[in-house]
């Protein structure tokens, strides 16, 4: 519009200055014919000064096509555009030719000279100058595009960067002329269209992973249930002694605890992610809960030789949580820890209570854990260690303790460092309302918590 504009007023100009001459020549024969110097001068200076008033109609024609022309593009730059700045070669800007007031939200002023540098975010810069230096020097055959984030908050307010796409056409003379067009919505949607995918794409790749694990979790168990079970039922001709009968039936047993087990944690973890997990608040005697919990998991340290202690405060609160889920937790914890100690090692479980919180820390001094393998501890079916100590579980223990943390608006977290054993410590909030059923927010969510020490009495 804008070149129709300043075609208009070229052509409006040219066409008046044809109107004067043909008026300015017509006139003169006539005045000859009038005074007798010519012969032929009313005809022909009659044509002329038609001539003329043609020129002059066309003319004003083209002015008025090209004031429409103008307030046409004033209106489209109200509609599409923020801004649109006029710049010298440096990049400065010399004229605000618009300001939508909006979209803007400063007076024209704030953009004049280095204004408008100021207020871009410094990453973008870069793209801000390179799109105006290649419009000044007359390099792009149409328009440099660029999209940068500019502060456009009134003065005094908190700095507000707002996504605007900028397209630079020259403008002659060196200059170049932008215009800012606010894209922070379509940004936005973009993004979070762009989050949605990711999260969908997630989604499926750990579907595919669970139902991955879950089969073979599930197979391995039963695939030995039934060749033991059979190799018993079988008529082979040959004798089995007692003392291999009872091999066989102690490995259908472990096995059938082992998928008992996994199926178990598959449920629970499911009734959380359904948000079906009921739970019962009532004060819990956390230093009868964590003895009796050692004393379950003692037969099985006892087998491999591992000491399990605990260190209690000689008081501690009671906070209100779900009787059942916190001793689910800790024996999760503790089973876990048994696991990836060594022979002969040592499990020590830490409660403690400060600032409103009781935590509880298990610690083993196994062969502890990588920083990625710490990150992604608590994924279901995520499993550290060699062949050996993945088989003795499911890799969804921890998975279920985070997930139940979670229901109690707790914190989960882990220390770990790679031959310097682990330390898992969970913290619940010690007071809160009756018996509810909480929502459950998905696992892998960030939390802040940490160690929380505690002196008491030592118990072996």
């Amino acid at each position: 519009m804008r070149d129709l504009a300043a075609v208009g007023r070229h052509s409006a100009a040219a066409l008046g200055a044809l109107a004067f001459m043909c008026a300015l020549a017509g006139g003169g024969l006539l005045l000859a014919a009038a005074l007798g110097l010519s012969e032929t001068g009313v005809p022909e200076g009659g044509w002329l000064l038609g001539c003329g008033l043609i020129s002059a109609a066309l003319a004003a024609v083209a002015a008025g096509l090209s004031l429409a022309a103008e307030r046409l593009d004033r209106s489209l730059l109200s509609v599409d555009f923020a801004l649109v700045t006029l710049h010298g070669r440096g990049g400065e800007v010399i004229g605000v030719e618009h300001a939508d007031p909006v979209r803007a939200r400063l007076p024209e002023e704030a953009w004049i000279s280095q204004g408008l540098f100021d207020r871009i975010l410094v990453p973008d810069r870069p793209s801000f100058l390179a799109a105006l230096s290649a419009a000044s020097a007359g390099a792009a055959p149409a328009e440099s595009v660029c999209e940068v984030r500019l502060r456009c908050e009134p003065e005094g307010a908190a700095p507000d960067f707002v996504w605007m796409e900028m397209r630079c056409l020259p403008a002659g003379e060196g200059r170049a002329r932008a215009r800012w067009r606010d894209v922070h919505a379509l940004k936005l949607r973009v993004e979070a269209d762009h989050h949605a995918r990711t999260e969908a794409e997630r989604a499926n790749h750990a579907k595919s992973r669970f139902l991955a694990a879950m089969s073979h979790e599930l197979r391995t168990p039963l695939n030995t249930i039934l060749g033991f079970s059979e190799l018993l039922a079988t008529d082979t001709g040959q004798r089995i002694d007692a003392r291999r009968k009872e091999d066989y039936a102690r490995i259908i047993h472990e096995s059938g605890q082992h998928l008992l087990g996994v199926v178990n944690d598959i449920l629970d973890l499911s009734r959380v992610e359904a948000g079906a997990y009921e739970l019962s608040f009532e004060p819990l005697d956390m230093a009868h809960l964590v003895d009796g919990c050692v004393e379950m998991i003692g037969l099985d340290a006892t087998r491999r030789n591992i000491k399990v202690s605990s260190i209690l405060p000689a008081r501690l609160p009671r906070p209100m949580a779900d009787k059942r889920a916190v001793r689910q937790m800790t024996l999760n914890l503790l089973s876990n820890a048994v696991k990836f100690s060594d022979h002969g090692g040592h499990v020590e479980v830490n409660v403690s209570a400060q600032n409103g919180v009781i935590s509880l820390s298990v610690r083993d001094a196994g062969a502890g854990m990588s920083a990625a393998e710490v990150e992604r501890l608590g994924e279901p079916f995520f499993q550290t260690g060699d062949a050996e100590r993945r088989a003795r579980g499911s890799g969804l223990g921890l998975a279920v303790v985070r997930a139940l943390v979670q229901l109690h608006d707790g914190a989960f977290d882990v220390a770990s460092a790679v031959g310097g054993g682990t330390t898992v410590t969970i913290s619940l909030p010690i007071k809160r309302a009756g018996t509810v059923v909480a929502p459950f927010a998905r696992a892998g969510a960030e939390d802040d918590s940490g160690r929380r020490g505690g002196e008491g009495r030592k118990i072996a």
